[in-house]
């Protein structure tokens, strides 16, 4: 089972999210802050971590501290999200190694498409 780690200040998102990864088969764990992000990631090495804009004022230092959008690295893949469509957030997000990045409100396929573009999720032939 692939593994994930959510990241959102708010108790109810995450718990949203979470059911929403869990339909497609994710293990998810949940922290409302950056800093615990950092600390669960250097203990267990989650596949992919989706995060809000607004866990906390250093969610771009968590970008820092796993950039990459592959697994190829060891590091997960990051999908950042946001209420709003601020471009400077959006790209400075993508520059420091975000792999995809969302606006709220998204739903479950809009989720697993940016899943299977980042390569999360195979994309299987038909």
């Amino acid at each position: 089972m692939v593994s994930c780690l959510l990241i959102d200040r708010n108790a109810g998102e995450r718990h949203k999210l979470s059911d929403l990864m869990a339909e497609l088969g994710f293990d998810c764990t949940e922290v409302p802050e950056a800093a615990d992000a950092i600390r669960y990631c250097e203990m267990y090495r989650p596949d992919v971590v989706v995060m809000s804009a607004g866990a906390s004022d250093d969610a771009l230092d968590f970008l820092r501290f796993a950039p990459g959008s592959d697994r190829k690295d060891g590091r997960p893949v990051v999908i950042f999200y946001a209420d709003t469509p601020d471009v400077e957030t959006m790209g400075e997000a993508i520059r420091e190694g975000a792999a995809e990045f969302l606006l709220k409100p998204f739903d479950r396929d809009l989720l697993k498409f940016k899943l299977r573009q980042s390569g999360v999720i195979p994309v299987r032939a038909n």
